[in-house]
């Protein structure tokens, strides 16, 4: 088993060939990886999610996991290996309403494009400010290991590992991947943009299941912005894209809902 720490000081790995590593590896003669870069996965992301992978799939971890149960929610330590049949990437340099999920099969080389939510705090339809700040209600960069379920206000929804010091109190700031009626194509047309959580990765209801299997206690997900995967790195309390265009920042019923029942 190898300690947290040890993830937590990962760096952007030189672009190499390893043994048996994902580089590698072909699906009906061709590269994973190019297979992956024509369905529109972020490069610049799917080499940092193959390079951890390459170096850490199948090691074990100990991560900080929160506890709920009817009493009061408490920290606890808690084994999780790392799996690589599937990762996904979350690319936050996309708006809310464009499909910036991106869930890649690591055997097959399919990749699907999913709708998903940012944080209240991080913007309106773009994404420009992320924290590890509790209370921020923003979104966090950076890697994630799926872990156990739990059944909450928003029904079964995924636990949340951060590995590195820009999202590594995801789990005491209660960060889940969770379904939510505000995101969904007919939420888009009609609003021009996604509902918003706390700072989970809410996702359409229609594929909660499939993240729930595919990510539950090892899955690796990765929280990319192709402006700030160094600044995350160098100053990770806070990232910002600096930009001159100011959105009108509109709470819809919709949001309301959700936010109230994201309090736990």
């Amino acid at each position: 088993m190898i300690k947290l720490l040890s993830l937590l000081t990962l760096t952007l790995f030189s672009l190499q060939s390893f043994a048996g590593s994902l580089y590698d590896v072909k699906v009906n003669e061709e590269r994973l990886y190019d297979m992956f870069i024509k369905q529109g996965v972020p490069e610049a992301a799917l080499q940092r999610t193959f390079e951890f992978l390459d170096i850490n799939k199948g090691k074990t971890v100990l991560v900080k996991s929160k506890v709920r149960g009817k009493g009061n929610a408490f920290m606890a330590d808690r084994e999780i290996t790392i799996k690589d049949e599937t990762a996904a990437i979350i690319d936050f340099s996309k708006p809310s309403s464009e499909r910036r999920l991106f869930v890649i099969n690591l055997k097959t080389g399919v990749v699907s494009k999913h709708f998903v939510a940012h944080g209240k705090g991080s913007g309106v339809n773009v994404a420009a400010k992320f924290s590890n700040i509790d209370g921020s209600k923003m979104s966090s960069l950076g890697l994630y290991l799926g872990g156990n379920t739990y059944y909450g206000q928003h029904g079964e929804s995924l636990n949340l590992y951060g590995l590195e010091p820009s999202n590594d109190k995801a789990a005491e700031r209660d960060i889940v991947v969770h379904a939510a009626s505000y995101v969904s194509e007919d939420f888009v047309k009609a609003q021009g943009r996604l509902g918003r959580s706390w700072g989970c990765p809410a996702v359409a209801p229609g594929i909660i299941r499939k993240m729930i299997t595919n990510f539950k206690e090892g899955g690796v997900l990765y929280a990319y912005h192709a402006d700030l995967s160094a600044t995350a790195t160098k100053s990770p309390t806070l990232q910002e894209v600096k930009t001159d265009k100011e959105e009108v920042d509109v709470d819809l019923p919709e949001e309301e809902e959700s936010l109230r029942k994201n309090q736990k």
